[in-house]
Protein backbone atom coordinates (compact mmCIF):
# COMPACT_ATOMS: atom_id res chain seq x y z
CA UNK A 1 0.00 0.00 0.00
CA UNK A 2 1.54 3.41 -1.14
CA UNK A 3 1.11 6.61 0.78
CA UNK A 4 -0.96 7.49 -2.31
CA UNK A 5 -3.80 4.63 -1.36
CA UNK A 6 -3.71 5.25 2.12
CA UNK A 7 -4.55 8.77 1.08
CA UNK A 8 -7.67 7.74 -0.79
CA UNK A 9 -8.77 5.09 1.56
CA UNK A 10 -8.80 7.84 4.67
CA UNK A 11 -11.29 10.29 2.20
CA UNK A 12 -13.87 7.21 1.35
CA UNK A 13 -13.94 6.40 5.00
CA UNK A 14 -14.41 9.87 7.24
CA UNK A 15 -16.34 8.24 9.64
CA UNK A 16 -13.67 6.57 10.35
CA UNK A 17 -10.87 9.36 10.38
CA UNK A 18 -10.93 10.47 14.00
CA UNK A 19 -9.83 6.36 15.02
CA UNK A 20 -6.94 6.77 11.82
CA UNK A 21 -6.10 10.07 14.31
CA UNK A 22 -6.05 8.94 17.52
CA UNK A 23 -4.16 5.64 16.29
CA UNK A 24 -1.69 8.29 14.64
CA UNK A 25 -1.28 9.85 17.89
CA UNK A 26 -0.60 6.71 19.60
CA UNK A 27 1.98 5.42 17.27
CA UNK A 28 3.59 9.02 17.18
CA UNK A 29 2.01 9.75 13.53
CA UNK A 30 4.15 13.23 12.66
CA UNK A 31 7.11 12.97 10.17
CA UNK A 32 9.33 15.90 12.30
CA UNK A 33 9.97 14.47 15.84
CA UNK A 34 11.92 15.29 18.68
CA UNK A 35 14.90 12.56 19.64
CA UNK A 36 16.49 11.99 22.99
CA UNK A 37 19.97 10.63 23.65
CA UNK A 38 22.29 10.07 26.38
CA UNK A 39 23.69 12.19 29.08
CA UNK A 40 26.83 13.70 28.03
CA UNK A 41 29.76 13.88 31.04
CA UNK A 42 30.78 17.78 31.07
CA UNK A 43 31.79 20.28 33.35
CA UNK A 44 28.64 20.86 35.86
CA UNK A 45 26.92 24.34 35.65
CA UNK A 46 27.10 27.42 37.21
CA UNK A 47 24.66 30.05 37.96
CA UNK A 48 26.25 32.70 36.41
CA UNK A 49 26.42 31.46 33.26
CA UNK A 50 24.48 34.11 30.51
CA UNK A 51 21.25 33.08 28.76
CA UNK A 52 17.68 32.61 29.48
CA UNK A 53 16.24 29.77 30.46
CA UNK A 54 12.99 29.35 27.46
CA UNK A 55 9.07 29.69 28.36
CA UNK A 56 7.85 26.36 28.54
CA UNK A 57 5.44 25.81 25.61
CA UNK A 58 4.19 22.60 23.98
CA UNK A 59 4.26 21.29 20.24
CA UNK A 60 1.37 19.10 19.94
CA UNK A 61 -2.74 19.84 20.74
CA UNK A 62 -3.22 21.57 24.26
CA UNK A 63 -6.52 22.25 26.19
CA UNK A 64 -7.33 23.61 29.62
CA UNK A 65 -8.70 22.85 32.58
CA UNK A 66 -11.79 24.90 32.35
CA UNK A 67 -13.90 23.75 35.23
CA UNK A 68 -13.69 22.17 38.71
CA UNK A 69 -9.85 20.67 39.76
CA UNK A 70 -10.07 17.75 42.46
CA UNK A 71 -6.68 17.74 44.22
CA UNK A 72 -8.18 14.96 46.74
CA UNK A 73 -6.61 12.11 45.26
CA UNK A 74 -3.20 13.81 44.18
CA UNK A 75 -0.88 12.12 47.24
CA UNK A 76 2.00 14.04 47.95
CA UNK A 77 5.36 13.53 47.38
CA UNK A 78 8.87 15.09 47.85
CA UNK A 79 9.93 17.32 45.13
CA UNK A 80 13.61 18.10 44.56
CA UNK A 81 13.98 22.33 45.47
CA UNK A 82 16.31 22.81 42.13
CA UNK A 83 17.70 20.72 39.14
CA UNK A 84 19.31 21.99 36.26
CA UNK A 85 18.43 22.97 32.57
CA UNK A 86 20.32 21.59 29.67
CA UNK A 87 21.62 22.34 26.26
CA UNK A 88 21.02 20.24 23.58
CA UNK A 89 23.13 19.06 20.80
CA UNK A 90 22.22 17.43 17.54
CA UNK A 91 24.43 14.75 16.35
CA UNK A 92 24.25 14.46 12.33
CA UNK A 93 23.68 11.34 11.85
CA UNK A 94 21.74 9.29 9.02
CA UNK A 95 20.27 6.38 8.47
CA UNK A 96 21.73 5.12 4.55
CA UNK A 97 19.23 3.41 2.21
CA UNK A 98 21.73 0.73 2.51
CA UNK A 99 21.29 0.56 5.95
CA UNK A 100 17.25 1.19 5.82
CA UNK A 101 17.44 -1.95 3.63
CA UNK A 102 19.35 -4.13 6.23
CA UNK A 103 16.50 -3.16 9.05
CA UNK A 104 14.01 -4.07 6.54
CA UNK A 105 15.41 -7.46 6.34
CA UNK A 106 15.69 -8.00 10.24
CA UNK A 107 11.83 -7.37 10.03
CA UNK A 108 11.25 -9.86 6.92
CA UNK A 109 10.71 -7.37 4.29
CA UNK A 110 12.60 -7.62 0.55
CA UNK A 111 15.24 -4.85 0.63
CA UNK A 112 13.95 -3.26 -2.58
CA UNK A 113 12.20 -0.37 -0.67
CA UNK A 114 8.11 -0.21 -1.80
CA UNK A 115 8.50 3.80 -2.12
CA UNK A 116 10.95 6.26 -1.50
CA UNK A 117 9.55 9.99 -0.37
CA UNK A 118 11.86 13.39 -0.30
CA UNK A 119 11.44 15.24 3.33
CA UNK A 120 12.67 18.53 4.52
CA UNK A 121 15.98 18.85 4.62
CA UNK A 122 16.63 16.89 1.65
CA UNK A 123 16.21 13.81 4.35
CA UNK A 124 14.71 10.33 3.34
CA UNK A 125 11.42 8.29 4.26
CA UNK A 126 12.24 4.58 3.03
CA UNK A 127 8.81 2.57 2.82
CA UNK A 128 8.44 -1.43 2.75
CA UNK A 129 5.22 -3.18 2.40
CA UNK A 130 4.05 -6.45 2.13
CA UNK A 131 1.17 -8.85 3.19
CA UNK A 132 -0.38 -6.99 6.44
CA UNK A 133 2.47 -4.71 7.32
CA UNK A 134 3.93 -1.71 6.40
CA UNK A 135 7.86 -0.27 7.64
CA UNK A 136 9.11 3.85 7.18
CA UNK A 137 12.22 4.22 7.97
CA UNK A 138 13.57 8.01 8.04
CA UNK A 139 17.26 8.68 7.69
CA UNK A 140 17.27 11.83 9.57
CA UNK A 141 16.24 11.99 12.52
CA UNK A 142 16.83 8.12 12.60
CA UNK A 143 13.90 6.27 13.25
CA UNK A 144 11.82 3.63 12.22
CA UNK A 145 8.08 2.78 12.33
CA UNK A 146 6.22 -0.41 12.16
CA UNK A 147 3.03 -1.28 11.88
CA UNK A 148 0.15 -3.58 10.91
CA UNK A 149 -2.26 -2.18 8.25
CA UNK A 150 -5.63 -2.75 10.07
CA UNK A 151 -4.36 -2.82 13.73
CA UNK A 152 -7.81 -2.90 14.72
CA UNK A 153 -8.12 -6.51 13.04
CA UNK A 154 -5.02 -7.24 14.80
CA UNK A 155 -6.37 -6.53 18.37
CA UNK A 156 -10.38 -6.62 18.65
CA UNK A 157 -10.49 -9.72 18.03
CA UNK A 158 -7.50 -11.77 19.18
CA UNK A 159 -7.14 -14.21 21.87
CA UNK A 160 -5.03 -14.99 24.71
CA UNK A 161 -4.21 -13.12 27.72
CA UNK A 162 -2.45 -10.16 28.03
CA UNK A 163 0.96 -9.32 29.25
CA UNK A 164 1.35 -7.91 32.57
CA UNK A 165 3.58 -5.14 33.22
CA UNK A 166 6.83 -6.78 34.11
CA UNK A 167 6.55 -9.44 31.75
CA UNK A 168 5.70 -7.19 28.60
CA UNK A 169 9.08 -4.89 29.93
CA UNK A 170 10.93 -8.05 29.25
CA UNK A 171 9.59 -9.10 26.24
CA UNK A 172 9.51 -5.61 24.69
CA UNK A 173 13.77 -5.70 24.85
CA UNK A 174 13.57 -8.74 23.89
CA UNK A 175 11.97 -7.93 20.66
CA UNK A 176 14.28 -5.24 20.09
CA UNK A 177 17.01 -7.03 21.00
CA UNK A 178 16.00 -9.56 18.25
CA UNK A 179 16.07 -6.97 15.24
CA UNK A 180 19.71 -5.96 16.28
CA UNK A 181 17.98 -2.38 18.00
CA UNK A 182 20.21 -1.11 21.03
CA UNK A 183 18.08 -1.25 24.72
CA UNK A 184 20.93 0.21 26.79
CA UNK A 185 19.94 3.62 26.31
CA UNK A 186 16.31 3.57 27.10
CA UNK A 187 13.96 3.27 30.52
CA UNK A 188 10.73 1.92 30.90
CA UNK A 189 8.39 4.83 30.86
CA UNK A 190 4.67 4.01 30.89
CA UNK A 191 2.44 1.19 30.45
CA UNK A 192 -1.26 1.56 28.98
CA UNK A 193 -4.16 -1.29 28.35
CA UNK A 194 -6.09 -0.47 25.76
CA UNK A 195 -9.17 -1.44 23.78
CA UNK A 196 -8.99 -0.79 19.96
CA UNK A 197 -12.37 -0.66 18.51
CA UNK A 198 -13.94 0.15 15.33
CA UNK A 199 -15.27 4.27 15.83
CA UNK A 200 -12.57 4.99 19.00
CA UNK A 201 -9.34 3.61 20.97
CA UNK A 202 -10.13 4.35 24.69
CA UNK A 203 -7.87 3.52 27.87
CA UNK A 204 -8.95 0.96 30.66
CA UNK A 205 -7.85 -0.19 34.10
CA UNK A 206 -8.45 -3.57 33.78
CA UNK A 207 -6.24 -5.79 31.93
CA UNK A 208 -9.62 -8.62 31.17
CA UNK A 209 -11.18 -5.98 28.95
CA UNK A 210 -8.04 -4.70 27.42
CA UNK A 211 -7.51 -6.24 23.75
CA UNK A 212 -3.43 -4.31 23.49
CA UNK A 213 -0.78 -2.96 25.35
CA UNK A 214 0.93 -0.17 25.17
CA UNK A 215 4.80 0.49 26.27
CA UNK A 216 6.73 3.15 26.19
CA UNK A 217 10.69 3.72 26.91
CA UNK A 218 12.43 7.02 26.81
CA UNK A 219 15.93 8.60 27.40
CA UNK A 220 16.92 9.97 31.34
CA UNK A 221 19.42 12.53 32.32
CA UNK A 222 20.27 12.66 35.98
CA UNK A 223 17.93 10.15 36.53
CA UNK A 224 15.15 11.95 35.14
CA UNK A 225 12.64 10.84 32.25
CA UNK A 226 12.54 13.01 29.10
CA UNK A 227 9.41 13.38 26.89
CA UNK A 228 9.58 13.90 23.33
CA UNK A 229 7.93 16.28 21.11
CA UNK A 230 4.19 14.91 22.56
CA UNK A 231 3.38 12.68 24.79
CA UNK A 232 3.11 10.18 22.51
CA UNK A 233 6.61 10.46 21.24
CA UNK A 234 8.67 8.82 23.59
CA UNK A 235 11.74 6.96 21.94
CA UNK A 236 10.34 3.56 21.51
CA UNK A 237 6.65 2.84 21.81
CA UNK A 238 5.29 -0.11 21.19
CA UNK A 239 2.19 -2.10 21.11
CA UNK A 240 1.31 -5.77 21.85
CA UNK A 241 -1.86 -7.41 21.21
CA UNK A 242 -3.91 -10.69 23.69
CA UNK A 243 -1.60 -12.71 21.54
CA UNK A 244 1.70 -11.17 22.83
CA UNK A 245 2.24 -9.91 18.83
CA UNK A 246 3.70 -6.56 18.07
CA UNK A 247 1.15 -4.75 16.17
CA UNK A 248 2.49 -0.96 16.44
CA UNK A 249 6.34 -0.06 16.63
CA UNK A 250 7.79 3.09 16.47
CA UNK A 251 11.65 3.38 17.95
CA UNK A 252 14.05 6.20 18.01
CA UNK A 253 17.73 6.23 17.31
CA UNK A 254 19.26 8.06 20.54
CA UNK A 255 21.10 11.07 18.82
CA UNK A 256 21.28 14.25 20.98
CA UNK A 257 23.89 14.78 23.88
CA UNK A 258 23.15 17.34 26.91
CA UNK A 259 25.48 19.56 28.62
CA UNK A 260 24.81 21.30 31.89
CA UNK A 261 23.61 24.86 31.47
CA UNK A 262 21.73 26.48 34.82
CA UNK A 263 20.91 25.63 37.63
CA UNK A 264 17.59 26.82 38.50
CA UNK A 265 14.74 26.77 41.50
CA UNK A 266 11.19 24.68 41.51
CA UNK A 267 8.02 25.04 42.43
CA UNK A 268 7.20 23.29 45.22
CA UNK A 269 4.20 20.30 45.88
CA UNK A 270 2.11 23.06 47.34
CA UNK A 271 2.88 25.89 44.44
CA UNK A 272 3.00 23.07 41.90
CA UNK A 273 -0.76 22.12 42.83
CA UNK A 274 -1.97 25.96 42.87
CA UNK A 275 -0.60 26.51 39.65
CA UNK A 276 -1.97 23.76 38.16
CA UNK A 277 -5.64 25.16 36.99
CA UNK A 278 -4.34 28.30 35.80
CA UNK A 279 -1.06 27.22 34.03
CA UNK A 280 -1.10 24.00 33.73
CA UNK A 281 -2.10 22.29 29.61
CA UNK A 282 -3.88 19.29 29.20
CA UNK A 283 -1.73 17.64 26.66
CA UNK A 284 -3.01 14.03 25.77
CA UNK A 285 -6.46 12.64 26.35
CA UNK A 286 -7.93 8.90 25.66
CA UNK A 287 -11.79 8.19 26.87
CA UNK A 288 -12.09 5.48 29.69
CA UNK A 289 -14.11 2.11 28.55
CA UNK A 290 -17.38 3.45 29.19
CA UNK A 291 -16.90 6.67 27.40
CA UNK A 292 -15.52 5.37 24.35
CA UNK A 293 -18.70 5.29 22.06
CA UNK A 294 -19.52 8.81 23.20
CA UNK A 295 -15.87 10.28 22.58
CA UNK A 296 -16.23 12.28 19.44
CA UNK A 297 -13.53 14.97 19.99
CA UNK A 298 -10.92 16.55 22.81
CA UNK A 299 -12.09 19.79 24.16
CA UNK A 300 -11.01 21.44 27.48
CA UNK A 301 -11.60 19.24 30.70
CA UNK A 302 -15.08 20.57 32.82
CA UNK A 303 -13.00 18.50 35.32
CA UNK A 304 -9.53 16.79 36.58
CA UNK A 305 -9.08 14.46 39.58
CA UNK A 306 -4.62 13.85 39.11
CA UNK A 307 -3.17 11.14 40.73
CA UNK A 308 0.55 10.92 40.33
CA UNK A 309 2.99 13.87 39.50
CA UNK A 310 6.52 13.06 38.07
CA UNK A 311 9.52 15.53 37.30
CA UNK A 312 10.33 15.04 33.95
CA UNK A 313 12.20 16.91 31.36
CA UNK A 314 11.35 18.29 27.81
CA UNK A 315 12.76 20.44 24.61
CA UNK A 316 10.95 23.42 24.03
CA UNK A 317 9.96 23.71 20.85
CA UNK A 318 12.61 25.65 18.31
CA UNK A 319 14.92 25.41 21.40
CA UNK A 320 18.02 23.90 21.88
CA UNK A 321 17.01 23.42 25.94
CA UNK A 322 15.52 20.87 27.79
CA UNK A 323 13.52 22.37 31.09
CA UNK A 324 11.77 20.59 33.67
CA UNK A 325 8.09 20.31 33.74
CA UNK A 326 5.75 18.49 35.92
CA UNK A 327 3.08 15.33 34.55
CA UNK A 328 0.10 15.08 35.99
CA UNK A 329 -1.86 11.99 35.41
CA UNK A 330 -5.35 11.29 36.26
CA UNK A 331 -9.19 11.19 35.16
CA UNK A 332 -10.96 14.20 33.83
CA UNK A 333 -14.54 14.99 32.27
CA UNK A 334 -15.88 15.96 28.97
CA UNK A 335 -19.18 16.81 27.78
CA UNK A 336 -18.96 13.49 26.01
CA UNK A 337 -17.62 11.71 29.04
CA UNK A 338 -14.74 10.54 31.09
CA UNK A 339 -11.23 10.19 30.24
CA UNK A 340 -7.77 9.57 31.01
CA UNK A 341 -5.17 12.81 31.07
CA UNK A 342 -1.91 14.17 31.09
CA UNK A 343 -1.53 17.59 32.29
CA UNK A 344 1.91 19.60 32.03
CA UNK A 345 3.08 22.49 34.07
CA UNK A 346 6.76 24.87 34.06
CA UNK A 347 8.32 23.21 36.95
CA UNK A 348 10.41 26.39 37.23
CA UNK A 349 10.07 29.04 39.87
CA UNK A 350 9.33 32.13 38.29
Amino acid sequence: MTLNDLSDFLQKNRKKIFLVILILLIGGGSLLFWQSSQKNGEPGPTNGEEGKVPTFAFAGDTWKISGQLNLGKLAKISLPQETVVYGVSEQKESITEPQAQDIAERFDFDREPTNRVSLPGGEKMFVFAQDEVNMAVFSYPREIRYSFKNIVAKTKSVSGKIYDQSTAIQKAKEYLEGKNLPTTNIVFFDVRYLIYDVEAIAQTQNPKSANALELSFVQAVAGQNILGKTISEPLVKMVFNRAGKVVSLSYKETDQTFTQFKIVSLLNFAEAAANLKEKGLVISMLPTEAARERFIEADDLTSFTPQTVSLVYYQVPGTEFLIPIYLFEGKGTLAAGEVYANVALSAIKP
